[in-house]
């Protein structure tokens, strides 16, 4: 259902209001085309107010940018100190395992070289005791062998 202008007008005469009728009929007109000017002492009052409004305005943003500068900084910071300690604390717990790891890697080291030592030490000892025992054992049969031979000629 459109309202349309011939509906609002049955509707004006049902009512029989005659401030609503004089109203619906009237022209549109344009409001006031000048502003009325205000005496010369009000408007030098209400100028300053705006200025002293302005200012205070230009304040308190001046005022709550700084702060939030502040804050940010203090926040940048806060944030600065933070990574860098926790990356000294990681840098530091990896120096120790680094040390850690070369001194266990240099103990093993060692640990095997004096391992290999005495393995060939004692591969040496038993090639000596070996040759030793088979000269003797040479030698025995030698002395077997003269011996007999000097019994037979005799």
């Amino acid at each position: 259902m459109h309202i349309t202008a011939q509906k609002i007008k049955e509707a004006a005469e049902a009512l029989e209001c005659t401030e609503l009728k004089s109203f619906m009929f009237q022209e549109p007109t344009a409001g006031p085309l000048t502003r009325r000017r205000r005496s010369s002492r009000s408007t030098g009052r209400s100028r300053r107010s705006t200025r002293g409004t302005r200012r205070s305005t230009r304040r308190s943003t001046r005022g709550t940018r700084r702060s939030t500068r502040r804050s940010t900084r203090g926040t940048r910071r806060s944030t600065r100190r933070s990574t860098r300690r926790s990356t000294r604390g990681t840098r530091r717990s990896t120096r120790g395992t680094r040390r850690s790891t070369r001194r266990s890697r240099r103990s093993t080291r060692r640990s095997t070289r004096r391992s290999r030592r005495s393995t060939r030490r004692s591969r040496r000892s038993t090639r000596r005791s070996t040759r030793r025992s088979r000269r003797s054992t040479r030698r025995s049969r030698r002395s077997t062998r003269r011996s007999r031979r000097s019994t037979r000629r005799s």
